[in-house]
């Protein structure tokens, strides 16, 4: 068998003519198909570790905006809360003015019965007051017509 000089992928092979200089042929082809193969895998090795560090990254984002939603969702209701908060006071503020203006308007109210009253008793005074005169008058007048009758 005679040696011959042969290029393969632009690397220059000895080889033996026949059918081992086939195999070499076949071996050099998987040999650069394995070459290929390890150099797609390391590529895809590390296009997969940049996408875990993307989705790790995007992690992080998703929860720092689920932190920053929740402190929206506070701070909403705490404003709600607050708002509630002011608006019993006011309406609490509202009932106060009512109750002072009522207990005024008793008060007022229990002053006029009681000027009433005094009223009344001054009345029934005097009413017991003209009833004794009456009866003085009676009395007198009968008097007087006792005498009138006398004489």
């Amino acid at each position: 068998m005679a040696n011959n000089d042969i290029m393969i992928n632009g690397v220059n092979k000895t080889g033996l003519i026949g059918g081992e200089d086939d195999e070499v042929v076949h071996a050099d082809q998987l040999n650069h198909r394995v070459e290929e193969l390890e150099r797609d895998k390391r590529e895809r090795e590390e296009k997969v570790k940049k996408l875990e560090a993307e989705i790790e990254e995007l992690m992080k984002e998703k929860t720092a905006m689920k932190e920053l939603i929740d402190e929206l969702k506070k701070a909403e209701n705490e404003k709600s809360e607050s708002e509630s908060k002011a608006s019993i006071a006011k309406r609490m503020m509202e009932l106060e003015t009512e109750v002072a203006r009522l207990q005024h308007n008793l008060i007022s109210s229990m002053n006029v019965g009681e000027e009433a009253n005094r009223e009344i008793e001054e009345l029934r005074g005097e009413i017991e007051a003209l009833k004794g005169e009456k009866a003085a008058l009676e009395a007198d007048s009968d008097r007087k017509i006792s005498e009138l009758e006398r004489k």
